[in-house]
């Protein structure tokens, strides 16, 4: 409900205050009426218990003035007889005496009893009725003037003779006085808009990548709230032994229950100036951060420092056409169309082209709306997915998005300038994502298929430059000793619901080529990050990676808070690349701090093993670097080890690291990794 405060504060204030009370005089009034009835009675009584004589008129008169004369102001007696004989009276008739009542006190004193009681409740019915004559002008002027000191208000006349009555300003209540006293509370506009809200003549409910909520229980006048939790089970047909599963930013375990995701937050618009903040919980705390190479750059540790926020930024809203927003901190990105929450998508596991690209930014916004259709949005960022910038220049991009019906919208990303590739600071990227959704069936009445859409995604990008002939690469071709490394794929997805949306159904999938793999997502193995790399999957120049893969999902959607959803998928590279049946961490667990060998171990080191873990090092024999890159994803040796493969290079050197300290055989260990993975889901998603 949407309050103003001071309205609020008003209105309780007069609430609490009987009608009459804000009248002292109304109220005195019905008091005395009620005081004169138990002494007009006990009068009675009196006369009823006393002898008939003279001086019963003599007690009449004083007491009718006395009666009639309470609480009221006194006027010119019209008969100019001397009646102050009782105490406090003074030589007028009260106000509102009529001529009856006048004549009435110079009645006879042999009246009898009946006759004497009959005279003075002739006169209390009288005063009663002018005390209720008085209220309703009063009410009626404060009605019609509630600000004025004073007012007259002129009772209607019982007679031909009535006299008129002023009635003076009542004074204020102590109620009253203390609300006219406290400060107004000001009220704020949650968002000055003159014209139509962006997008809101049409219902986008059907879009991939867009939250199907039309409600949003507990929302204020200032603040919408958030809250998402994310729940699945996947079951890996690789079976790997360490249920540990990589490539994918929505695929990490293998036959257990996960949290996926746990998020609270929601959005603030207090006077035009926004906000939002999301957090990150369960496995989307972890996965997300490590994929950022960012963070080896400097000091402060920025993976930790942002990774319970998957968005966090405040701006201001200018009344601009219909919306001009400037915004700064993390928002999400819009590269790739499928949303970064999985509740909002069509399925649960998307394509390379959406899961290989960006899912949040960090750097500044501006969001400008021409029209209620189109959207323009520039970007100035750190770089592509990046808490910082990985060398000096920072990211340029920004989207366009048009949507000219309701049944049909574009979507256009686009990016460049930065200098994305860590520790090579010569080497720039471009990247280019484009979408369009069409929803071609729509018969909500129908209670089999009653819409049906599709949604296809193109991307290309690439890389170029580099800081020495070794690492630079180029957009087109291999040459002068210079490889290719680009970035090409598409996805394309079919949705059907059926029975007044209760079940969803999505068919799709899509394919990537990535020379350079320098957008290939690192598995985990040994514990590797985007920052310290490893050498059983590492990204150069002059490596290869071909995808595609294919998907089946069915939902559930009781109601719009909810949706229950199973799913099957599969997944082929034309190189080692999934988890196998052995996985993909080594024995004993990834190499800690300090390896057995005294060195220090990271996701960057070659693994030995013979029941136990151990790093070593690239450069530990002849020279430094006595191992360069091959097409296979790993290191091949060279110079005296020249011609052989990196198992019978690197098994000797195992074997010469442990054998002097009585262990016995060791041999290089490798991360089982597989062409194919083929992954049941079921997950349920709660978001409101």
């Amino acid at each position: 409900m949407k309050i103003n405060g001071a309205n609020v504060l008003s209105d309780v204030s007069r609430a609490s205050i009987p009608a009459r009370s804000k009248v002292p005089g109304a109220s005195r009034r019905k008091s005395a009426a009620v005081t004169v009835l138990p002494l007009a009675l006990l009068l009675g009584f009196a006369f009823t218990g006393s002898a008939r004589c003279y001086a019963q008129s003599q007690v009449q008169a004083p007491a009718r003035m006395a009666l009639s004369g309470t609480d009221q102001p006194a006027q010119p007696s019209a008969t100019g007889t001397a009646n102050a004989a009782g105490p406090g009276a003074s030589a007028v008739a009260p106000t509102g005496t009529s001529p009856k009542s006048t004549a009435s006190s110079a009645q006879p004193a042999n009246l009898t009893e009946t006759e004497a009681t009959a005279a003075i409740m002739k006169e209390l019915a009288a005063m009663e009725a002018r005390i209720e004559e008085l209220e309703a002008a009063l009410k009626a002027r404060d009605a019609a003037a509630p600000a004025a000191a004073a007012s007259a208000a002129a009772a209607p006349a019982s007679g031909a003779n009535a006299p008129a009555v002023a009635v003076s300003a009542p004074a204020q209540t102590p109620t009253e006085a203390a609300a006219n006293a406290a400060p107004a509370v000001k009220s704020f506009d949650p968002q000055k808009q003159t014209k139509s809200d962006p997008f809101a003549w049409a219902d986008w409910t059907w879009m991939n990548g867009q939250s199907r909520n039309t409600d949003t229980p507990l929302a204020t006048k200032y603040f919408t709230p958030e809250v998402r939790f994310d729940t699945n089970y996947m079951e890996d047909y690789n079976q790997p032994i360490d249920h540990t599963m990589g490539g994918s930013t929505e695929s990490f375990r293998s036959g257990e229950v996960q949290l996926e995701q746990l998020s609270f937050g929601g959005d603030i618009h207090v006077d035009n100036v926004r906000g939002r903040v999301l957090t990150m919980f369960g496995l989307f705390a972890t996965t997300t951060p490590r994929n950022d190479g960012s963070a080896g750059v400097g000091q402060w540790n920025l993976n930790d420092a942002y990774k319970y926020f998957s968005e966090a930024w405040g701006g201001y809203h200018f009344n601009v056409n219909h919306g001009l927003n400037i915004d700064a901190g993390i928002f999400v990105s819009y590269i790739g169309l499928f949303s970064y929450y999985n509740f909002d998508n069509w399925t649960y596991q998307p394509s390379f082209v959406s899961s290989n690209t960006p899912w949040f930014f960090n750097g500044v916004r501006i969001q400008w709306f021409p029209t209620d259709k189109l959207k323009i949005e520039p970007w100035i960022i750190n770089g592509w997915q990046s808490y910082a910038k990985f060398n000096g220049h920072p990211g340029l991009g920004g989207q366009i998005m048009f949507r000219p019906y309701g049944w049909l919208a574009f979507v256009f990303n686009n990016y460049g300038m930065g200098t994305d590739t860590l520790g090579v600071p010569g080497r720039s990227r471009i990247h280019t994502d484009d979408s369009v959704e069409v929803k071609y069936y729509d018969h909500k009445e129908n209670l089999g298929l009653d819409k049906m859409a599709f949604s296809v995604t193109g991307d290309l990008g690439c890389e170029y430059g580099g800081n020495t002939p070794a690492n630079s690469v180029n957009c087109h071709n291999d040459h002068n000793g210079r490889f290719k490394q680009s970035f090409a794929g598409w996805m394309l997805y079919d949705r059907m619901w059926f029975h007044k949306d209760l079940f969803g159904l999505t068919l799709g999938g899509g394919k990537l080529d990535n020379p350079g793999r320098y957008l290939t997502l690192l598995q985990p193995i040994n514990g590797a990050s985007a920052v310290s790399g490893s050498p059983y999957s590492a990204a150069y120049p002059g490596s290869v990676f071909k995808g595609w893969d294919a998907t089946v999902t069915a939902d559930w959607m009781p109601t719009q808070f909810i949706t229950f959803r199973a799913e099957a998928g599969y997944r082929y590279s034309d190189t080692p690349y999934w988890s196998g049946r052995h996985g993909i961490t080594p024995p004993g667990g990834n190499v800690g701090p300090v390896a057995n060998n005294g060195s220090v171990g990271t996701g960057f080191d070659y693994i030995c093993t013979n029941g136990s873990t151990s790093a070593v090092l690239m450069n530990q024999v002849g020279g430094s670097l006595p191992f360069s890159p091959s097409a296979k994803g790993l290191y091949q040796g060279f110079g005296p080890t020249a011609g052989f493969d990196l198992p019978q290079t690197l098994s000797p050197l195992c074997g010469a690291e442990y054998n002097s300290q009585g262990n016995g055989t060791w041999t290089l260990w490798q991360p089982d990794l597989r062409k194919s993975q083929w992954v049941n889901t079921i997950a349920i998603m709660v978001k409101w």
